[in-house]
């Protein structure tokens, strides 16, 4: 199963049990999961998108960077991108259902084990990530799925329907510090409706996305 992983990645990992631990969630592996390799690749991870679009958009502004960064360091682009990896079917988990949360931790957990196997070398690790996902970035700023911002879409619907704007509440916070899911409610005219993320951000756009859908479907 390694190898088939390690065949798909372009490279083979030298401290094979580096590779193991990254696919591997907690209900399977009390102490060897990858949680803290999630971590360190979150990190990683956002410095390559942030210093691909900072190269690619030289001078535009922190706005119109963070906008985009948002939805290319988003889960859902994450497991879209997981998926050309064919990661979900590595993943080695006990208890529950391999979900978009977990396929999300794992895919920037394997690139913090890229990156620790080959020495810590970041050059290394973001071409090899620029080599099987560029192309898939690149297509998204050109189609314009990165400009969504569904917060300022929705408000602009608000403000043009009613002059009113949408209010945002924090339902939850669970988690551990270094992986909290949090879920916030929108509500518009008393119409609510729910978004999940791992920040509060990301919840908010998950919530005015789906109050979006909701509004068209009741409103045409």
């Amino acid at each position: 199963m390694l190898e088939e992983l390690e065949k798909k990645l372009g490279y083979s990992f030298k401290d094979k049990e580096l590779l193991r631990r990254a696919l591997t969630h907690v209900s399977a592996e009390k102490r060897k999961h990858y949680e803290t390799l999630e971590f360190l690749g979150d990190a990683l991870v956002n410095f390559f998108v942030v210093d691909l679009l900072v190269g690619l958009y030289p001078d535009k502004r922190e706005g119109f960077l963070s906008a985009r960064k948002g939805f290319l360091i988003s889960e859902k682009f994450f497991n879209e991108l997981a998926r050309k990896l064919e990661l979900p079917k590595f993943i080695r988990i006990k208890r529950g259902r391999v979900n978009e949360t977990i396929v999300g931790d794992v895919f920037e957990a394997l690139w913090a084990a890229v990156y620790l196997d080959s020495g810590r070398d970041a050059d290394f690790t973001r071409e090899l990530f620029y080599r099987h996902f560029k192309d898939d970035i690149l297509r998204a700023l050109k189609e314009g799925r990165a400009d969504k911002d569904f917060k300022t879409r929705l408000q602009e619907i608000t403000q043009r329907r009613w002059k009113e704007r949408p209010q945002y509440r924090v339902v939850s916070v669970e988690g551990p510090e270094h992986e909290k899911r949090f879920v916030v409610e929108v509500d518009v005219k008393g119409k609510k409706a729910f978004g999940e993320g791992r920040t509060k951000k990301e919840a908010e756009q998950r919530a005015a996305e789906a109050m979006i859908k909701k509004l068209e479907e009741e409103l045409g």
